[in-house]
């Protein structure tokens, strides 16, 4: 099947591939945003971008999706862009789509899956570039745990002293997440070639990733000891229902639940190997796994505001 992407976006990044003296991307972060009208989720959706693009030439960006202003963002950041997403029954898009796309439209070793809110430092760069460098990953699924924090304005990050600030404002004013919430995977290419039709936005397929990964073999790393991301805390209004609905208790969720084969809340929380500073090392599987019990008052606490939080 042919597919529709930006021609002028994907002409000039082919040239720049070809031309001498041009880094060649190692690493290419695809994401397919909500629409760009509400005021506070266009400022940290374009928060989210402009970091992924101060990673430098390494690191390939691409925006997915057809609703109002990802096109328009794509063109503004010079991205790759893709509109061509298939969508289910309630006009969501498809994941297995979207993975499928990013996959045909760049060469990178690594693909990373972002939720558009989230800002990524050049932590999670150098930290991918260790796992690789390590002869037992040939295949990975990288993952890790966010760091919420509430930002009302555009941050430019092409001064390090203003991501020094950000970075610190995280660390005293953060609030950790349940170890449940996954904002982004970086995984081989070689890898998620053929998963569910899973619904973006909705709930279970996240944790089905991790326990997917585990069940073949495949390492599935931790590194949130290595790797700061910033998750921009938002309200819900873009949300036709409640969260639970969202996550849990509606259609769409119940359908990535059956797809996924089960919830998979603790297989999917937690890695087969967690990278500390020193260095990759595997851990407990199954139920022992202290990850997940040792942050369940997180988890308990997070679903018991789901029924209130539009």
């Amino acid at each position: 099947m042919i597919r529709q992407t930006d021609n002028l976006t994907q002409q000039s990044t082919v040239e720049e591939k070809q031309s001498p003296g041009i880094v060649a991307p190692s690493m290419a972060i695809f994401t397919l945003p909500k629409p760009f009208v509400h005021p506070h989720i266009n400022t940290i959706q374009r928060n989210a971008i402009a970091s992924w693009k101060a990673l430098g030439p390494q690191v390939e960006t691409i925006l997915m999706g057809s609703d109002s202003g990802i096109k328009e963002t794509a063109k503004e950041f010079n991205t790759r862009y893709a509109s061509d997403i298939r969508c289910n029954e309630h006009g969501t898009p498809l994941l297995d789509d979207a993975f499928r796309l990013a996959s045909e439209m760049t060469k990178a070793e690594v693909l990373v899956y972002c939720n558009c809110d989230v800002i990524l430092f050049r932590d999670l760069l150098q930290t991918v570039q260790l796992i690789q460098s390590d002869e037992r990953m040939k295949s990975f699924v990288a993952f890790g745990r966010r760091t919420n924090l509430r930002i009302e304005h555009e941050i430019d990050f092409d001064h390090p002293h203003t991501i020094e600030e950000l970075l610190t404002q995280a660390k005293s004013h953060g609030t950790k997440a349940p170890v449940v919430c996954k904002e982004y995977f970086a995984f081989t290419r070689d890898l998620f070639r053929d998963i569910p039709e899973f619904a973006v936005g909705r709930g279970n397929w996240d944790n089905w990733m991790i326990a997917h990964a585990k069940s073949t073999g495949v390492p599935a790393v931790d590194v949130s000891p290595m790797v700061t991301i910033v998750h921009q805390d938002h309200d819900y209004q873009h949300l036709k229902n409640t969260r639970l609905n969202c996550y849990v208790s509606g259609d769409e969720a119940r359908k990535n639940q059956k797809l996924a084969g089960g919830k998979n809340v603790i297989g999917g929380s937690t890695g087969s190997w967690k990278f500390r500073p020193q260095g990759l090392q595997k851990v407990r599987a199954g139920w022992l796994n202290q990850s997940f019990w040792l942050d369940f008052h997180r988890f308990a606490k997070m679903v018991a505001r789901l029924p209130f939080q539009r």
